[in-house]
């Protein structure tokens, strides 16, 4: 089987890695993602994600002369209304604890999307497969002392939140898979193998 490179740290995207039974590498990439705050027309979610992700993968594989390459980015969507369009403002991870009780804060009471991009680059030959997945998630309004409590939790997280943590009870998934929210789409990131011969 071809060398698998994940070009991420996250702790939860190498679990399910492993979960899928999976033999990687850990290589962080060192792009430097910057969302947008909003977006609309051709500037849409799925492509947003779908970019980073390639970005990430393709930083790694100019390190390596073999390999498939993967890489993944986690973006949240709360849709708005502007002047009559529909925009989307584009969450992702809390600087600091402060952001992360804002973010719960607009995103309380709310039904909102989160978008996962994956992206696996051959190191190589170049060949790449881009993905995405989206999951459509409610949340509950926070009091204000649950707001204080779980801002600290998750810094780490597009949306200041966990879907598998039991102390974000307060979260409920209506449509996707959980792993997506997670970080890393199981289902997604086997087909995308698959195109390189790699079964999983």
């Amino acid at each position: 089987m071809k060398r698998l490179i994940l070009a991420s740290s996250s702790s939860r995207r190498q679990q399910i890695f492993s979960q899928l039974g999976l033999k990687f590498q850990v290589m962080p990439s060192r792009f430097c993602e910057e969302h947008p705050v909003s977006c609309r027309g051709k500037l849409v979610p799925w492509k947003i994600v779908e970019k980073l992700a390639l970005r990430k993968a393709k930083e790694v594989s100019g390190r390596l002369s073999e390999g498939l390459v993967i890489g993944a980015d986690t973006i949240v969507t709360l849709p708005t209304i502007d002047t009559g369009r529909l925009k989307f403002e584009i969450i992702g991870k809390p600087q600091t604890v402060e952001e992360a009780k804002e973010i719960l804060r607009r995103l309380g009471g709310t039904t909102h999307e989160v978008y996962t991009g994956v992206a696996v680059v051959d190191a190589k030959t170049g060949r790449k497969v881009v993905g995405h997945e989206v999951s459509r998630v409610r949340m509950k309004k926070l009091t204000s002392g649950e707001l204080s409590r779980v801002s600290r939790m998750h810094l780490d997280k597009a949306g200041a939140y966990g879907v598998k943590q039991k102390n974000d009870a307060f979260v409920k998934l209506l449509e996707g898979s959980v792993d997506n929210v997670v970080g890393m789409p199981g289902k997604l990131l086997k087909g995308l193998l698959e195109k390189f011969s790699v079964k999983v």
